[in-house]
């Protein structure tokens, strides 16, 4: 095996793909959440709730980024097994996961929390501005071009995620879909499902994603490599092939790996 992991993702000959927070840089619209969060509470409620959930996203995502919360209580949590996601507890990785907390700890409940999400994500394939991240595409369109398949899997929707996909000039060069894809608990069978339809053996195979539970550990469980987008919580993971720490790095990230292993093999 080769020991430039650049080289390693090069070759590679399946690149499953997150959507949000993978994808896209953007991070205006998590406003728009909290304003729909805040829908669902009593007028004299709702500007607390605003107050606490801005503090959270601009001041103190720290206490929250990298850590478990009740889903009863927003509470912290210690929790250690990272390989067996419990849905008793959210792990927060990144503002969705953030202000979710937040709107547990003021009494919004799991029905108006997704009512929210749902709200969002309309506006988001809507009016909402999207820019396509440089050279992600052109990415995407090398890998085809040299007989690797471009896949996705997310947790959201579907006709929200295609219009978003659509906005970034990124929906006809993915190859397959799985929305709703009820990561982290179902990400194995997925990955299998494509291992198996593309024949490719899981150390030719990449999982990109901004969610560690979501996306790399079921990837590295399986042996595929992995591309961590590191946004919020900064931590170091010896066992991801390759962390960044922006969206915006990533076109051409993947671009610098398939040039270092056309090199190779020159």
């Amino acid at each position: 095996m080769h020991q430039d992991p650049y080289v390693r993702i090069g070759r590679a000959k399946l690149f499953i793909f997150d959507l949000d927070g993978t994808v896209y840089a953007e991070t205006e619209h998590f406003e728009a959440y909290a304003r729909e969060l805040a829908s669902f509470l009593p007028e004299a409620r709702r500007e607390a709730f605003l107050e606490d959930a801005h503090r959270a996203l601009f001041h103190e995502g720290q206490a929250f980024y990298g850590h478990a919360f009740s889903r009863e209580t927003g509470e912290r949590v210690d929790v250690a097994e990272e390989d067996r996601p419990d849905r008793a507890y959210l792990h927060v990785d990144d503002p969705w996961g953030l202000l979710q907390v937040v709107a547990i700890r003021h009494g919004i409940g799991p029905r108006e929390r997704d009512e929210a999400f749902l709200r969002t994500r309309d506006f988001m394939a809507g009016p909402f501005p999207m820019q396509p991240l440089g050279g992600l595409r052109e990415a995407m369109e090398e890998i085809r071009a040299r007989g690797g398949h471009v896949v996705l899997a997310t947790n959201s929707p579907e006709p929200d995620s295609r219009a978003i996909l659509r906005k970034l000039n990124l929906e006809d060069v993915i190859e397959d879909f799985v929305f709703r894809a009820v990561k982290p608990y179902r990400t194995e069978e997925h990955f299998r499902k494509w291992l198996e339809k593309y024949g490719v053996v899981p150390e030719r195979a990449v999982s990109i994603g901004d969610h560690y539970r979501n996306e790399m550990r079921p990837a590295i469980r399986l042996g595929m490599l992995t591309i961590y987008i590191d946004r919020y919580i900064g931590r170091e993971r010896p066992d991801v092939t390759l962390r960044l720490t922006h969206p915006g790095e990533l076109g051409d990230v993947l671009m610098t790996c398939l040039r270092r292993a056309e090199e190779a093999e020159a």
